[in-house]
């Protein structure tokens, strides 16, 4: 199962405070995400909760996004095979449908509206047919983000407003894909504002301050603030989750806790196509508390991930040798990636809590707490990178066999 399900889906309408825009017919929402499981997970509740309410829901998107989706909303009990057959469930390639209504770099309104009115309007029509006139249709599209990402900033404006017409006569809930990446410069504040301002509502949730004590661009660095918020959450989560196993030293194998770790990130590797390539030793072990020893190695692997592009390929590798100062005996784990790699100037500040080290939001508490959890009992980290043709960073870990508490 690639996302986890929550017991209880969250309404419509609470997954996201309303700007102080308002439209009459149901909500557009803006989906700001930074990867592609967040953005399955919050589309697939809505697209759950509406299908399980007995109404009717359509992806336009790219083929990983669309059976993402759709393996969420199954894996949350949803038959969608019965639901399509019933005229509730339509799955659409973006581009494809992008292309239909397209009139050189301009959509065509009268295009634009027979083509997804209709598909809106087929929707509706089975919910009729059912005596469901009141169930949720419920939309999720990533053309304007296709054209975005073309530099057609002005025709995906355009396409939001089409939809915004379209609820003038249906009722529908949409909500649009908007990747973080795309607004990276402090210059796109005002592009996320003009975004906002033709959506009733935006994932994350922002403030709503009167439009006259709003900095232009202040929107742009409320997503970037709650981006950092969750992902020191995320942290604080696998770590409380690891340290339940912390105590006192037992014996843990290099191998099973590389293949429990990884575990935690497969969705991420899947939907994002990154291969691991392993070298572990055979019958590696330390003698060390369990969840520290697998917050390590997590810390590693997830930094390893996140610095990896679409289609990369992650290393992983151990094999026993000694300290080389104290001759202590002990296991050396790396974790390598494809990355752009670290400039030199910034590898002194890695290790350093909050450092910045790329151009997005970065946070240095996965390496601070490493290298803390490492130097308490006589271990360490080093790094290597390379920055340019063949780029990518290595971060390897010496852990004692036997770990020494409050080491030097």
């Amino acid at each position: 199962m690639p996302h986890s399900i929550p017991s209880d889906f969250r309404s419509l309408s609470a997954a996201a405070r309303p700007l102080p825009a308002t439209r009459g017919k149901g909500t557009h929402t803006a989906h700001f995400y930074v990867n592609d499981p967040t953005l399955v997970t919050e589309v697939g509740q809505r697209f759950a909760a509406a299908l399980a309410a007995g109404g009717a829901a359509v992806v336009i998107a790219d083929a990983p996004h669309r059976n993402d989706l759709a393996q969420f909303v199954e894996t949350a009990g949803i038959d969608l095979g019965r639901a399509a057959v019933q005229g509730r469930w339509l799955a659409l390639d973006a581009r494809k449908t992008l292309n239909e209504f397209m009139v050189g770099d301009a959509p065509d309104p009268q295009r634009f509206g027979a083509l997804i009115g209709g598909i809106l309007d087929r929707l509706a029509a089975a919910l009729s047919m059912r005596g469901a006139e009141s169930a949720p249709v419920i939309a999720y599209g990533e053309m304007v983000a296709l054209l975005w990402k073309d530099g057609n900033t002005d025709a995906a404006a355009r396409v939001e407003d089409l939809w915004n017409d379209l609820q003038r006569t249906r009722t529908f809930h949409l909500s649009c894909g908007w990747p973080l990446r795309f607004f990276s410069a402090a210059a796109n504040g005002i592009e996320v504002d003009r975004i906002l301002s033709q959506h009733t509502h935006a994932t994350p949730s922002l403030s709503q301050e009167p439009a006259v004590e709003r900095k232009p661009g202040a929107s742009l660095w409320q997503l970037k603030a709650h981006t950092v918020l969750e992902h020191v959450s995320q942290i604080s989560r696998q770590t409380l989750g690891f340290y339940r196993g912390a105590g006192s030293p037992v014996s843990v194998s290099i191998s099973e806790a590389t293949e429990e770790v990884l575990s935690i990130f497969r969705s991420h590797l899947t939907v994002n196509e990154i291969s691991v390539r392993k070298k572990i030793g055979a019958g590696l072990s330390v003698r060390w508390p369990r969840g520290e020893c697998k917050q390590i190695l997590s810390g590693l692997i997830a930094n390893a991930i996140d610095a990896s592009f679409p289609g990369a390929a992650i290393y992983l590798a151990s094999h026993e040798c000694r300290h080389p100062i104290t001759g202590v005996r002990g296991v050396r784990f790396t974790a390598g990636d494809q990355g752009v790699g670290i400039p030199p100037a910034m590898r002194p500040d890695i290790f350093t809590p909050f450092s910045r080290v790329r151009k997005d939001i970065n946070i240095g508490l996965g390496l601070w707490s490493i290298k803390d959890l490492l130097g308490k009992r006589g271990g360490y980290i080093h790094c290597r990178s390379r920055v340019g043709a063949s780029s990518g960073t290595l971060m390897s870990v010496f852990l004692p066999a036997e770990p020494i508490l409050h080491a030097a």
